[in-house]
């Protein structure tokens, strides 16, 4: 069976650790993303190491790196073999900091793991499950002893995993808090003295806010505590009618076997594994979603079923992360409304597509007056702006395609140019 891949954006980005007369006081480090065993987001950045869960299998390969101390910000229910007892046969320091969720986050565990950071003698590896409460712990020790901006080290740790949640509010609060008071005693060593705006429902996000064409509409999957399960009984039931009308949806795509399939915004796998069993051996699928808990449990359903033809792909707000021209058609089902930076978005999703390659759109009709006042609210666009879009990005519009149990949904074909 092949093994399911999970393609992450490299992270390379410079750091430097000021004395607070802003004398350099260690060289620059840049972290640096690496493989090593079935390791998850896995970085490096010094003598610190960054990444999600590792398994029993992986702690030799940890060892011959050198690391000395794994903290863990996971609870002991969240995994089922005894990661202490495993690590400690092997020589490693092992560290506990349970944080499951944004409430578990507080000052005390922050200052408790920042100070476990700061001992430079030990190489260190702090782990959580995939990647987002890593982030936010390495944010506050990033930017208050190693003298980062706040802004930089934010654009960092959205790279790293660390979407708009409450959990991202909480750390920043807590740099600004921090930075305050060591303002005021003249002992501050970071660079985060100009307070971050915090988020709410109302107000744009502090990254990038003149370019998002709908800032926050992902918050919701990018929490580290996604529920998906919750998402499949949205998504795959009845009364939602892209379900229903799956299969006549998938005839309408006329994919044939051995093609090459982008599912982009691929959630629950709904369309997915549809893809796979219609490609054939020959033909791959690559599930591509903004939040690592819905490819998981993509990669786990995919193979309780079986299928070994696709591999997950966690794509950011700006990009598809395909390889260049490597798919026949690009799917996007009820996830174009989502694209927050839809001309970026598909600029990666042109370069993705092979020359003729069919870029397939499935999305809300939005006409006022007419249209269900949820749509109105969540959907930015209607039709026709979709399509203006689409065509200025480079793509021919080639037929609307009408499908029998959509009634709130249209379906646009395009074509990257021969």
């Amino acid at each position: 069976m092949k093994f399911y891949r999970v393609l992450v954006v490299s992270l390379w980005l410079g750091l430097s650790l000021m004395a607070a007369d802003g004398q350099v006081i260690s060289q620059t480090d840049s972290v640096e993303k690496i493989q090593l065993g079935s390791i998850k987001n896995l970085c490096s950045v010094g003598e610190l190491y960054c990444s999600g869960q590792f398994e029993s299998n992986d702690i030799q390969l940890l060892k011959e790196k050198g690391i000395v101390r794994v903290i863990s910000l996971r609870a002991k229910t969240e995994i089922n073999w005894d990661e202490a007892s495993e690590l400690g046969k092997a020589g490693i320091e092992f560290s506990q900091i349970p944080i499951s969720s944004a409430n578990d986050l507080n000052d005390a565990n922050l200052e408790e793991i920042r100070n476990l950071l700061k001992d430079q003698n030990k190489k260190t590896l702090l782990h959580c499950g995939i990647g987002g409460r890593v982030a936010a712990a390495w944010l506050s020790y990033r930017v208050l002893d190693q003298g980062i901006s706040l802004e930089k080290g934010m654009a960092e740790a959205e790279q790293m995993g660390l979407g708009r949640s409450p959990m991202r509010d909480k750390v920043v609060d807590y740099i600004n808090r921090q930075s305050k008071a060591a303002a005021k005693t003249g002992s501050n060593n970071s660079k985060a003295e100009k307070p971050m705006p915090q988020e709410s429902k109302q107000e744009a996000p502090a990254i990038d806010p003149k370019k998002s064409v709908k800032p926050g509409i992902n918050d919701s999957f990018l929490a580290e505590d996604l529920d998906v399960d919750e998402f499949v009984k949205k998504f795959e039931i009845e009364s939602r009618e892209i379900f229903v009308s799956r299969e006549r949806i998938l005839s309408a795509c006329r994919i044939k076997k051995g093609m090459s399939v982008a599912d982009i915004g691929a959630g629950t796998g709904l369309f997915t594994k549809l893809f796979s069993v219609n490609v054939g051996d020959e033909g791959w699928v690559y599930a591509i979603d903004i939040a690592p808990r819905f490819l998981e449990h993509i990669n786990k359903t995919a193979a309780e079923a079986g299928l070994t033809n696709l591999s997950g792909i966690l794509c950011t707000d700006r990009s598809a992360q395909l390889p260049k021209e490597s798919v026949d058609i690009v799917f996007v089902c009820d996830t174009y409304h989502h694209f927050e930076y839809p001309s970026k978005t598909l600029a990666s999703i042109l370069k993705g597509l092979k020359p003729g390659g069919k870029l397939i759109i499935v999305d809300f009709e939005r006409i006022p007056g007419v249209s269900r006042d949820w749509i109105l609210g969540h959907v930015r666009a209607g039709k026709e702006v979709v399509r203006t879009e689409i065509e200025e990005a480079g793509f021919a519009f080639v037929e609307e395609v009408k499908i029998d149990g959509l009634q709130e949904n249209y379906f646009l074909t395009f074509q990257k140019p021969k």
